[in-house]
């Protein structure tokens, strides 16, 4: 599972790289360290507005849900999702079939144990472009959107980095962001997404654990604890 992302693009080459604009850019701060145990926004692209970049809480709650983020993710860890639980949870069912996203990260965490002990990675691009994680959202009842990162099998570069899980994010390539915001959902591609992910060229990095216990606020520190 996946439960750390980063987005350090900025409003201006996040716009460049994918040919639209934020709804609302002013809301809008690059975040080296997205961390979803805590209620946090993340930048999507929905099947309801395919040409805005908008905002979502990480963490699917179920359609027109009234209470608060922490009341149901106490209760149910929706931060990541896969094609099973889509398919058979009933109340996910619907989020899946009419209400998919993309996520715009610029890169994930991952984790490896070895030896007993943890070592922590930055996943990129090689390019280190931002690019679109396959997701999936739901509207509360004040109108927020709420969305989880769908995940799927790691492939044999992740699975180097990220042996804490065998569940990695699902790259959705720009060329196939019109399939998967598609509103005729053809359950076969996008299946195919899912189960047959694009091979993205990717890098990683080390990174030290500290950097998930210090408030880090530029790129020279974030550089720091990169080994």
């Amino acid at each position: 599972m996946i439960y750390k992302l980063s987005n350090e693009a900025s409003t201006s080459e996040i716009e460049k790289e994918f040919g639209i604009p934020f709804r609302y850019p002013n809301l809008y701060t690059p975040n080296p360290l997205i961390n979803g145990f805590n209620e946090t926004n993340i930048s999507v692209v929905t099947m309801e507005n395919k040409n805005e970049i908008t905002f979502a809480i990480w963490g699917l709650m179920p359609q027109d849900f009234k209470e608060d983020w922490h009341i149901f993710q106490d209760n149910a860890n929706t931060l990541n999702v896969q094609l099973d639980e889509l398919e058979n949870v009933s109340w996910m069912k619907d989020s899946f079939k009419e209400r998919r996203c993309v996520i715009i990260v610029t890169g994930f965490y991952t984790h490896l144990l070895d030896n007993g002990n943890t070592c922590s990675y930055y996943i990129q691009q090689e390019s280190e472009k931002p690019f679109y994680l396959a997701g999936t959202y739901n509207m509360l009842n004040d109108g927020f959107l709420c969305a989880a990162l769908m995940v799927g099998k790691t492939d044999n570069f992740v699975s180097n980095y990220h042996n804490i899980s065998n569940l990695a994010p699902i790259i959705v390539p720009k060329e196939k962001v019109s399939v998967w915001l598609n509103d005729g959902h053809d359950m076969e591609s996008l299946k195919e997404i899912i189960e047959r992910p694009h091979k993205t060229k990717l890098k990683a990095k080390r990174i030290s654990n500290e950097f998930f216990l210090k408030n880090l606020t530029s790129n020279y520190q974030i550089d720091s604890l990169f080994s």
